[in-house]
């Protein structure tokens, strides 16, 4: 019996959230690696589905806004919709197209427990900490146990990936970062493996030279980086690094810290994840 050979990218996810507008970036992204590898894709369309408010007085005229403002959204989606189509036939990729309205966040949800049977999952960079988009990847991140990558506007989207940054502090998140890293994108050839020094005890941390040991054993250069931590901020350092060093992806484990933390005073997975110039691979 013939069997064919494992395709790295054999299905996508892009979820996405429809406002006035649509954002591009993830779905472009998502066509573009879907087109390259040959890969299925599926795309979300969630969009808001107000509820009408209680009130024992003019039911009728609250009633008949949330109506309206409904019925525009689900015509603003359903033109997104057909374009994603259109844009997937353009490009030759077989794409499943779906629009759920959103009440609570249960679309994403839905999107998100479906995209586990996926390779990778493709979602636009948010744009504030509390923000639709946020909640998309944090739920992806969190909830899928897939691969996330968060496409910036701020660059091109990436096909081929032969030189990669990865963000590494030794912990079990950051090796599963390389590890989605290499299977996704076997055109790997060069990683830098960054550090940032003084940011946090890395003491009982796996060393990045023992990572490097390990790429190279996969066909893969690898440089250790270490950044000073007094330089900036560690999310800054990060991704100023993999602009300067051409690097084509970053690649990083999710939130070292609890994320009541991150929410409370910030952190790098927050703050990279809203501000990096390069599309960034998250794995959790």
């Amino acid at each position: 019996m013939q069997t064919s050979t494992p395709r790295s990218i054999a299905s996508l996810a892009c979820i996405l959230r429809a406002g006035d507008t649509l954002p591009q970036s993830a779905l472009q992204q998502s066509l573009r690696l879907a087109a390259a590898s040959g890969a299925h894709l599926s795309v979300t369309i969630a969009t808001q589905h107000l509820a009408t408010p209680y009130s024992p007085l003019w039911m009728t005229l609250p009633s008949s806004l949330v109506a309206e403002v409904n019925a525009q959204t689900k015509a603003k989606a359903t033109e997104a919709g057909e374009a994603a189509k259109d844009a997937a036939r353009i490009a030759g990729v077989i794409a499943d197209i779906h629009i759920q309205p959103d009440n609570g966040g249960e679309a994403t949800a839905s999107a998100v427990r479906a995209a586990r049977a996926s390779d990778l999952i493709v979602v636009d960079q948010p744009d504030a900490v509390i923000d639709v988009k946020a909640t998309i990847f944090e739920e992806a991140l969190f909830r899928s146990g897939r691969p996330v990558l968060v496409a910036t506007p701020k660059r091109a989207p990436v096909v081929e990936v032969s030189k990669a940054t990865l963000a590494w502090d030794g912990t079990s998140h950051a090796a599963r970062a390389a590890a989605d890293l290499l299977s996704l994108f076997p055109g790997l050839k060069h990683i830098d493996i960054v550090s940032v020094m003084g940011d946090k005890d890395m003491s009982s941390s796996l060393p990045g030279a023992d990572m490097a040991r390990h790429l190279a054993r996969k066909g893969v250069h690898a440089d250790i980086v270490e950044l000073p931590a007094g330089d900036g901020p560690v999310a800054n350092l990060i991704d100023s690094f993999a602009t300067r060093s051409g690097a084509d992806i970053i690649a990083m484990g999710g939130y070292g810290h609890s994320r009541l933390r991150q929410f409370v005073i910030g952190g790098v997975t927050s703050s990279i994840v809203r501000q990096a110039g390069t599309n960034l691979l998250m794995s959790y």
